[in-house]
């Protein structure tokens, strides 16, 4: 549906379609029908989104890695490898997630904080 909206003409129905579809998705959701929150009509001739998640988390664990064992081997002091690692840290995650997110959502991942 997303995708409909920037190629079809009719921006209007597309968006009364979007709608209707995210009401069935929440009813269902609130019914805990979390299995079947659109029909199988519906899903005619959608490609399913592949995920590609462990990349990103692959990705930034390698790059991490690599600025520690380079730190270390550059013989960068204990004091200074950590921020540098850390900084290396924020970096990757804003490269490879852009606005998904946020560095500072990052650094309050690491403490075990979440935004409420």
């Amino acid at each position: 549906m997303e995708a409909k909206q920037d190629s079809e003409a009719d921006t209007g129905q597309i968006f009364e379609d979007t709608a209707r579809m995210l009401l069935k998705i929440a009813q269902r959701y609130g019914e805990g029908r979390t299995l079947a929150l659109l029909d199988p009509e519906d899903l005619v001739g959608v490609t399913p989104a592949v995920n590609r998640e462990w990349v990103r988390l692959t990705t930034v664990g390698c790059v991490v890695v690599r600025a520690a064992v380079g730190a270390n081997l550059l013989g960068v002091p204990d004091s200074a490898s950590g921020p540098l690692i850390g900084i290396v840290s924020l970096i990757t995650v804003g490269v490879l997630y852009g606005a998904r997110l946020v560095g500072t959502d990052l650094i309050d991942v690491m403490r075990g904080q979440s935004r409420k």
